[in-house]
């Protein structure tokens, strides 16, 4: 069972799935390519996104991209009471209605992912338990992707992880090479459906005896 909090429920200006869904069509209106979907995640997908031990046990989480604040929501419901939650959001758009969100646990940032690194020290953030990102790696130049999954990577403590919902496969090019296979997981109950990616930052002596696991079994396959 998650703890209970005195949160965002008892702020009573959160806003509604409609009017969630107001602001995503006028910042999709404004720059559709920043925009992911037309459509707020599903209660189904936001409580997949929350409901899990990297974000129920964390101390620190960074959401990226999100919107109007439904995944905000539910990460903070599901969140620890002495824990902190940053969401980075590019689109001026969606200031309202995160503001509106009253948690004190939550800090916006209306700012690039790019600049991510810099951000999380700005807001005294050090390395973070979980990376929470709704951003669309797809529709981004590849050096912007690439740039955000390395410092993704930066700002994750070992063991940390990193979830990304996404309706296309691009962000598996930009962040395997950085943390190895994703966990993946077809989330249907939503408008569009999506996949759920999950990774986890290993730490530098697991990737040092993975490295040596590959080269023995090169070794091995040479001289059998």
């Amino acid at each position: 069972m998650h703890a209970i909090t005195a949160g965002p429920s008892e702020a009573g200006a959160r806003p509604t799935f409609a009017k969630r869904a107001f602001y995503v069509l006028k910042a999709w209106l404004q720059a559709p390519m920043d925009v992911a979907t037309l459509c707020p995640s599903s209660p189904y997908l936001t409580r997949k996104l929350a409901n899990r031990d990297c974000v129920k046990n964390a101390r620190c989480v960074i959401e990226l991209g999100p919107g109007a604040g439904g995944t905000t929501q539910a990460l903070l419901e599901y969140m620890r009471p002495d824990a902190k939650l940053l969401a980075v959001e590019k689109s001026t758009v969606f200031s309202e209605p995160l503001h509106a969100i009253h948690d004190p646990r939550l800090e916006v940032a209306m700012d690039d992912a790019c600049a991510l690194a810099e951000i999380a020290a700005k807001h005294q953030f050090g390395l973070v338990d979980a990376v929470v990102s709704g951003i669309p790696f797809s529709s981004m130049p590849p050096a912007v992707a690439k740039t955000i999954a390395q410092s993704i990577h930066q700002v994750l403590r070992p063991g940390g992880v990193f979830v990304a919902y996404q309706i296309r496969d691009h962000v598996n090019e930009f962040a395997r090479p950085l943390f190895g296979p994703a966990e993946t997981e077809a989330i249907p109950m939503n408008f569009p459906p999506l996949t759920l990616y999950t990774w986890t930052k290993v730490c530098v002596a697991q990737q040092d005896a993975a490295d040596r696991r590959g080269q023995n079994e090169i070794v091995h396959d040479q001289c059998a």
